[in-house]
């Protein structure tokens, strides 16, 4: 039987991931990541273990005694992660000497080129979260032609910007950028928009040119609605194809009750 190693962090996506896996007729094996600081339900799993990124040598031991051939990266992982008091092995410390940075893109593909060079394969998150994938067009609510403007305008900000790893999320209203995602994740850029803002923007939230599905696909849900909803938004435009949709019933719900338009957006990048 093929055998899926899952590295998890926090939220409901691994949990899921793992689920769809097994129903495409994995065995799954996951080492949840101590830092995130949840468990992981082990009757969702063949394999339960909770190791330290720093302890990548013993990840990588466990998933070889396991038999695993293919490892998913997925779930939520602070940018701020804190390794205070840990003792890194060699495994990790050979991925630190490679880090071209801090951000988490440069920290996930150094973990991506040490699995491959140990012979994992690194599958795409898309491939057992495919259901989740924001589709094109309006789910709730109405736009006008002025948020329609400022959803263009935000989706141009947004591609601009992401590209240097900032940016992907962006809130517009009338056709000013009122604040633009940088270390913070998407919530808090909505809740400082609505600290400068009294009410009507647009948050516009794409993916990152050459995104890479194997660790990084943007994600929206009922936390998201509520930031907007909390920040008086109006619109959360997402790009569609490419973008995770969790809990799509409640945050379809809670958007309906707070008077919010959730639109699924193509991006012609030309």
């Amino acid at each position: 039987m093929k055998c899926l190693g899952i590295i998890a962090g926090g939220g409901d996506s691994p949990v899921i991931a793992a689920k769809n896996a097994r129903g495409q007729g994995w065995r799954v094996v996951v080492s949840m990541l101590e830092e995130v600081g949840e468990s992981f339900p082990e009757d969702q799993a063949d394999a339960v273990r909770t190791i330290s990124l720093a302890k990548a040598g013993t990840m990588r031991e466990f998933f070889e005694s396991e038999g695993v051939t293919d490892v998913l990266i997925i779930g939520k992982v602070d940018k701020t992660l804190n390794f205070a008091g840990h003792e890194f092995d060699a495994t990790a410390l050979s991925m630190l000497s490679r880090l071209a940075g801090r951000g988490d893109i440069q920290i996930a593909q150094v973990v991506i080129e040490e699995l491959v060079h140990l012979g994992f394969g690194v599958r795409k998150q898309t491939e057992f979260l495919g259901e989740l994938i924001l589709p094109e067009g309006i789910l709730c609510g109405d736009i006008n032609d002025a948020q329609k403007q400022d959803i263009e305008k935000g989706l141009q900000v947004a591609k601009s910007l992401s590209a240097h790893d900032i940016g992907q999320t962006v809130v517009i209203r009338e056709g000013a950028v009122i604040a633009v995602e940088a270390f913070e994740h998407t919530d808090e850029t909505i809740r400082r928009a609505g600290e400068l803002v009294e009410s009507g923007h647009v948050v516009v939230k794409v993916a990152r040119p050459n995104q890479d599905l194997r660790f990084d696909v943007p994600a929206v849900g009922p936390d998201t609605i509520s930031a907007v909803a909390g920040a008086q938004g109006k619109v959360l435009a997402a790009q569609a194809g490419c973008t995770f949709m969790f809990d799509k019933d409640n945050m379809i719900n809670l958007a309906k009750e707070k008077g919010i338009a959730i639109v699924g957006v193509k991006y012609n990048e030309e």
